[in-house]
Protein backbone atom coordinates (compact mmCIF):
# COMPACT_ATOMS: atom_id res chain seq x y z
CA UNK A 1 0.00 0.00 0.00
CA UNK A 2 2.90 2.34 0.79
CA UNK A 3 4.40 1.55 -2.63
CA UNK A 4 1.15 2.30 -4.42
CA UNK A 5 0.95 5.65 -2.59
CA UNK A 6 4.50 6.50 -3.72
CA UNK A 7 3.75 5.48 -7.31
CA UNK A 8 0.61 7.62 -7.32
CA UNK A 9 2.54 10.53 -5.87
CA UNK A 10 5.29 10.33 -8.50
CA UNK A 11 2.99 9.34 -11.36
CA UNK A 12 0.28 12.00 -11.00
CA UNK A 13 1.53 14.74 -8.76
CA UNK A 14 5.19 15.23 -9.59
CA UNK A 15 4.81 16.30 -13.23
CA UNK A 16 2.24 18.97 -12.46
CA UNK A 17 4.28 20.16 -9.48
CA UNK A 18 7.43 20.54 -11.61
CA UNK A 19 5.56 22.36 -14.39
CA UNK A 20 4.01 24.66 -11.82
CA UNK A 21 7.40 25.48 -10.28
CA UNK A 22 9.22 25.98 -13.61
CA UNK A 23 6.48 28.27 -14.95
CA UNK A 24 6.28 30.06 -11.64
CA UNK A 25 10.01 30.79 -11.68
CA UNK A 26 9.51 32.75 -14.89
CA UNK A 27 7.11 35.13 -13.12
CA UNK A 28 8.74 35.92 -9.79
CA UNK A 29 6.73 39.10 -9.27
CA UNK A 30 3.44 37.24 -9.41
CA UNK A 31 4.59 34.35 -7.21
CA UNK A 32 5.66 36.69 -4.41
CA UNK A 33 2.03 37.65 -3.96
CA UNK A 34 1.16 34.10 -3.01
CA UNK A 35 1.74 32.61 0.39
CA UNK A 36 4.72 30.31 0.91
CA UNK A 37 2.53 27.19 1.07
CA UNK A 38 0.95 28.03 -2.27
CA UNK A 39 4.40 28.10 -3.95
CA UNK A 40 5.71 24.75 -2.75
CA UNK A 41 7.31 22.27 -5.13
CA UNK A 42 6.30 19.15 -3.25
CA UNK A 43 5.08 18.01 0.12
CA UNK A 44 5.00 14.75 2.06
CA UNK A 45 2.79 14.81 5.10
CA UNK A 46 3.64 18.04 6.90
CA UNK A 47 7.01 18.49 5.19
CA UNK A 48 7.23 20.99 2.31
CA UNK A 49 9.88 21.58 -0.33
CA UNK A 50 10.07 25.17 -1.63
CA UNK A 51 11.88 26.80 -4.57
CA UNK A 52 14.22 28.47 -2.08
CA UNK A 53 15.43 24.99 -1.03
CA UNK A 54 16.78 24.50 -4.55
CA UNK A 55 18.36 27.93 -4.86
CA UNK A 56 21.78 26.93 -3.41
CA UNK A 57 22.09 24.26 -6.12
CA UNK A 58 21.48 26.85 -8.88
CA UNK A 59 19.63 24.52 -11.33
CA UNK A 60 18.48 27.44 -13.51
CA UNK A 61 22.01 27.93 -14.92
CA UNK A 62 22.03 24.54 -16.63
CA UNK A 63 20.54 23.46 -19.94
CA UNK A 64 16.78 23.06 -19.96
CA UNK A 65 16.90 19.28 -20.43
CA UNK A 66 19.54 18.85 -17.74
CA UNK A 67 17.69 21.21 -15.41
CA UNK A 68 14.41 19.33 -15.72
CA UNK A 69 16.14 16.00 -15.09
CA UNK A 70 18.11 17.40 -12.16
CA UNK A 71 15.01 18.90 -10.52
CA UNK A 72 12.97 15.75 -11.04
CA UNK A 73 15.64 13.49 -9.51
CA UNK A 74 16.23 15.82 -6.58
CA UNK A 75 12.52 16.12 -5.77
CA UNK A 76 12.07 12.35 -6.02
CA UNK A 77 15.00 11.77 -3.66
CA UNK A 78 13.64 14.36 -1.24
CA UNK A 79 10.17 12.78 -1.31
CA UNK A 80 11.54 9.27 -0.78
CA UNK A 81 13.63 10.48 2.15
CA UNK A 82 10.61 12.10 3.80
CA UNK A 83 8.53 8.96 3.28
CA UNK A 84 11.24 6.77 4.81
CA UNK A 85 11.57 9.10 7.78
CA UNK A 86 7.81 9.09 8.29
CA UNK A 87 7.57 5.30 8.08
CA UNK A 88 10.52 4.87 10.49
CA UNK A 89 8.94 7.09 13.13
CA UNK A 90 7.69 4.22 15.30
CA UNK A 91 8.02 3.98 19.11
CA UNK A 92 10.14 0.83 18.75
CA UNK A 93 12.69 2.57 16.52
CA UNK A 94 12.61 6.16 17.66
CA UNK A 95 14.31 5.81 21.10
CA UNK A 96 17.36 3.99 19.71
CA UNK A 97 17.64 6.46 16.83
CA UNK A 98 17.41 9.40 19.23
CA UNK A 99 20.19 7.90 21.33
CA UNK A 100 22.40 7.46 18.25
CA UNK A 101 21.65 11.00 17.08
CA UNK A 102 22.48 12.38 20.52
CA UNK A 103 25.75 10.40 20.55
CA UNK A 104 26.63 11.72 17.11
CA UNK A 105 25.75 15.28 18.10
CA UNK A 106 27.84 15.08 21.28
CA UNK A 107 30.79 13.54 19.43
CA UNK A 108 30.60 16.31 16.84
CA UNK A 109 30.45 19.04 19.48
CA UNK A 110 33.36 17.53 21.41
CA UNK A 111 35.42 17.16 18.24
CA UNK A 112 34.89 20.76 17.12
CA UNK A 113 35.60 22.21 20.56
CA UNK A 114 38.74 20.08 20.86
CA UNK A 115 39.88 21.38 17.45
CA UNK A 116 39.45 24.95 18.71
CA UNK A 117 41.55 24.19 21.76
CA UNK A 118 44.21 22.56 19.58
CA UNK A 119 44.39 25.56 17.23
CA UNK A 120 44.94 27.93 20.15
CA UNK A 121 48.16 26.06 21.04
CA UNK A 122 49.17 24.63 17.67
CA UNK A 123 52.66 25.17 16.29
CA UNK A 124 53.09 23.88 12.70
CA UNK A 125 56.80 24.77 12.46
CA UNK A 126 59.19 21.82 12.26
CA UNK A 127 62.87 22.65 12.40
CA UNK A 128 65.50 20.99 10.24
CA UNK A 129 67.12 19.69 13.45
CA UNK A 130 63.90 17.91 14.44
CA UNK A 131 63.65 16.35 11.00
CA UNK A 132 67.28 15.19 11.04
CA UNK A 133 67.01 13.78 14.56
CA UNK A 134 63.87 11.80 13.79
CA UNK A 135 65.34 10.52 10.53
CA UNK A 136 68.55 9.34 12.20
CA UNK A 137 66.61 7.59 14.95
CA UNK A 138 64.15 5.72 12.73
CA UNK A 139 65.73 5.55 9.27
CA UNK A 140 66.54 1.82 9.48
CA UNK A 141 63.00 1.02 10.56
CA UNK A 142 60.71 3.42 8.68
CA UNK A 143 62.59 4.64 5.61
CA UNK A 144 63.59 1.59 3.60
CA UNK A 145 63.04 2.18 -0.09
CA UNK A 146 60.36 0.04 -1.78
CA UNK A 147 61.79 0.86 -5.23
CA UNK A 148 64.81 2.35 -7.00
CA UNK A 149 65.05 6.15 -6.93
CA UNK A 150 67.20 8.53 -8.92
CA UNK A 151 67.95 12.18 -9.47
CA UNK A 152 69.53 13.94 -12.42
CA UNK A 153 68.54 15.40 -15.79
CA UNK A 154 66.29 13.51 -18.20
CA UNK A 155 65.32 14.82 -21.65
CA UNK A 156 63.49 13.56 -24.72
CA UNK A 157 63.95 15.66 -27.85
CA UNK A 158 62.74 15.24 -31.41
CA UNK A 159 65.71 13.84 -33.29
CA UNK A 160 65.40 16.63 -35.85
CA UNK A 161 65.31 19.43 -33.26
CA UNK A 162 67.52 22.43 -34.07
CA UNK A 163 71.01 22.52 -32.53
CA UNK A 164 70.45 19.14 -30.86
CA UNK A 165 74.19 18.41 -30.95
CA UNK A 166 74.79 21.17 -28.39
CA UNK A 167 72.48 19.59 -25.81
CA UNK A 168 75.00 17.02 -24.60
CA UNK A 169 77.52 19.67 -23.51
CA UNK A 170 74.77 21.69 -21.80
CA UNK A 171 73.61 18.65 -19.81
CA UNK A 172 77.12 17.74 -18.70
CA UNK A 173 77.97 21.31 -17.70
CA UNK A 174 77.68 22.52 -14.09
CA UNK A 175 77.68 26.21 -15.03
CA UNK A 176 74.60 28.22 -14.09
CA UNK A 177 74.59 29.91 -17.49
CA UNK A 178 74.50 26.55 -19.28
CA UNK A 179 71.66 25.36 -17.06
CA UNK A 180 69.68 28.46 -18.01
CA UNK A 181 70.38 27.79 -21.71
CA UNK A 182 69.23 24.19 -21.30
CA UNK A 183 65.97 25.26 -19.66
CA UNK A 184 65.30 27.74 -22.43
CA UNK A 185 66.09 25.15 -25.11
CA UNK A 186 63.76 22.58 -23.51
CA UNK A 187 60.88 25.07 -23.43
CA UNK A 188 61.17 25.35 -27.20
CA UNK A 189 61.94 21.78 -28.25
CA UNK A 190 61.59 19.14 -25.50
CA UNK A 191 59.04 16.37 -25.93
CA UNK A 192 59.55 15.50 -22.23
CA UNK A 193 61.93 16.97 -19.67
CA UNK A 194 62.83 16.47 -16.00
CA UNK A 195 65.18 19.28 -15.05
CA UNK A 196 64.86 19.30 -11.24
CA UNK A 197 68.20 17.63 -10.69
CA UNK A 198 68.00 17.86 -6.87
CA UNK A 199 64.63 16.09 -6.68
CA UNK A 200 64.54 12.34 -6.00
CA UNK A 201 62.14 10.41 -8.22
CA UNK A 202 61.23 6.73 -8.61
CA UNK A 203 63.33 5.34 -11.45
CA UNK A 204 60.25 3.78 -12.99
CA UNK A 205 58.53 7.19 -13.01
CA UNK A 206 61.44 8.64 -15.00
CA UNK A 207 61.27 5.80 -17.52
CA UNK A 208 57.51 6.19 -17.93
CA UNK A 209 57.66 9.97 -18.35
CA UNK A 210 60.48 9.86 -20.86
CA UNK A 211 59.16 6.80 -22.67
CA UNK A 212 62.60 5.20 -22.58
CA UNK A 213 62.48 1.43 -22.13
CA UNK A 214 65.95 -0.04 -21.56
CA UNK A 215 66.86 -3.45 -22.89
CA UNK A 216 67.31 -5.82 -19.96
CA UNK A 217 67.23 -4.99 -16.27
CA UNK A 218 66.43 -1.33 -15.51
CA UNK A 219 68.14 -1.54 -12.11
CA UNK A 220 71.36 -2.79 -13.67
CA UNK A 221 71.25 0.20 -16.01
CA UNK A 222 71.48 2.49 -12.98
CA UNK A 223 74.54 0.67 -11.69
CA UNK A 224 76.44 0.71 -14.98
CA UNK A 225 75.59 4.08 -16.54
CA UNK A 226 75.97 7.70 -15.54
CA UNK A 227 74.98 9.13 -18.90
CA UNK A 228 72.72 7.60 -21.54
CA UNK A 229 72.44 9.07 -25.03
CA UNK A 230 70.20 7.14 -27.42
CA UNK A 231 69.41 8.48 -30.89
CA UNK A 232 66.19 7.09 -32.33
CA UNK A 233 64.46 7.71 -35.62
CA UNK A 234 61.82 9.91 -33.98
CA UNK A 235 63.26 10.87 -30.58
CA UNK A 236 66.66 11.30 -28.95
CA UNK A 237 67.05 10.45 -25.26
CA UNK A 238 69.44 12.11 -22.81
CA UNK A 239 69.53 10.62 -19.31
CA UNK A 240 72.15 12.01 -16.93
CA UNK A 241 72.10 10.09 -13.64
CA UNK A 242 73.65 12.11 -10.83
CA UNK A 243 72.73 9.80 -7.93
CA UNK A 244 70.66 6.70 -7.31
CA UNK A 245 69.49 4.50 -4.47
CA UNK A 246 68.26 0.96 -4.91
CA UNK A 247 65.23 -0.75 -3.44
CA UNK A 248 65.76 -2.02 0.13
CA UNK A 249 68.40 0.64 0.81
CA UNK A 250 67.77 3.45 3.28
CA UNK A 251 66.13 6.42 1.61
CA UNK A 252 68.18 9.64 1.69
CA UNK A 253 66.80 12.34 3.97
CA UNK A 254 66.00 14.66 1.03
CA UNK A 255 63.69 12.01 -0.44
CA UNK A 256 61.60 11.59 2.73
CA UNK A 257 61.81 15.03 4.36
CA UNK A 258 58.14 15.90 3.76
CA UNK A 259 57.10 12.52 5.11
CA UNK A 260 59.21 13.01 8.25
CA UNK A 261 57.62 16.43 8.85
CA UNK A 262 54.14 14.94 8.50
CA UNK A 263 54.99 12.21 11.02
CA UNK A 264 56.38 14.75 13.51
CA UNK A 265 53.31 16.97 13.18
CA UNK A 266 50.96 14.02 13.60
CA UNK A 267 52.79 12.91 16.76
CA UNK A 268 52.80 16.51 18.03
CA UNK A 269 49.04 16.73 17.54
CA UNK A 270 48.41 13.48 19.42
CA UNK A 271 50.58 14.70 22.29
CA UNK A 272 48.72 18.02 22.36
CA UNK A 273 45.34 16.27 22.38
CA UNK A 274 46.45 14.12 25.30
CA UNK A 275 47.74 17.19 27.16
CA UNK A 276 44.46 19.09 26.65
CA UNK A 277 42.33 16.16 27.77
CA UNK A 278 44.46 15.57 30.87
CA UNK A 279 44.18 19.25 31.83
CA UNK A 280 40.42 19.23 31.31
CA UNK A 281 40.08 16.24 33.63
CA UNK A 282 42.47 17.64 36.19
CA UNK A 283 40.66 21.01 36.37
CA UNK A 284 37.27 19.33 36.53
CA UNK A 285 38.35 17.10 39.42
CA UNK A 286 39.71 20.10 41.33
CA UNK A 287 36.40 21.94 40.83
CA UNK A 288 34.40 18.81 41.75
CA UNK A 289 32.59 18.96 38.42
CA UNK A 290 33.95 15.53 37.59
CA UNK A 291 34.13 12.54 39.91
CA UNK A 292 35.59 9.20 38.81
CA UNK A 293 35.11 6.43 41.38
CA UNK A 294 37.55 3.83 40.14
CA UNK A 295 41.13 3.12 41.14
Amino acid sequence: MRLSYLNRFFGYGLLSILIYWILGSCNAEKSTKNSQKDSFIAFVGKQYLYPSDLAPMDPLHTDVADRDFFIKKYVEEWACKQLLIAQADYPSIQPSMEAKLNDYKNDLLAYHFLERLIQSEWDPYVSSEEVADYYQKYKQRDFILPHDIVRGLFLVLPSKAASINSVRSLILSNKAADRAKLQSYCKSYAHAAILERNKWLPWETVLVKTGYRPVGDATRLLKTNKFIHIVGQKYTYFLKIDQYKLAQEIAPLEAVEDRVKAIILHKRKLDLINKIKCKLLEDAKKNNTCVIQIN
